[in-house]
């Protein structure tokens, strides 16, 4: 194979897996701006790879496209001076499509489902930080 067939091939590979992450980025952007109010989210305007929501107006959750070439792997890294490390799993889009081996990323229900689940991890983290800080 030729260089350029090469190049080719990686820019064709390259512009699937950025297609992909826009899919998925732009589902969550569509479903969290109409939950807004039931879910106290909202989506900050932020930069390329990654998106920024905030909840409760205090805590923000980075969603980090990590990855290029292949399958992506996604961070949700949680900043809250008050509230202190949240851990939440990472995800995986791989390059068929498919959000963590079982959610069809055209399915835009299957994956706000996805991120709620990661929203429900940290809500209960809040509600135990709020129930410690309630029996000091």
């Amino acid at each position: 194979m030729v260089l350029k067939e090469k190049a080719a091939l990686i820019n064709a590979e390259k512009c699937k897996m950025d297609k992909l992450w826009n899919i998925y980025a732009m589902a969550l952007i569509k479903k969290i701006t109409a939950s807004e109010r039931l879910y106290h989210h909202q989506i900050v305007p932020y930069q390329k790879d990654r998106l920024l929501v905030r909840v409760f107006g205090s805590v923000h959750i980075n969603i980090i496209r990590c990855g290029t070439f292949g399958s992506i792997n996604i961070d949700y890294l949680v900043e809250s001076a008050e509230l202190g490390a949240i851990e939440v799993p990472s995800s995986r889009l791989h390059q068929n499509g498919m959000l963590d081996d079982d959610i069809v990323l055209a399915d835009s229900e299957q994956v706000f489902d996805h991120y709620l689940n990661k929203l429900n991890l940290i809500y209960n983290h809040i509600l135990q930080f709020s129930a410690r800080a309630g029996q000091e």
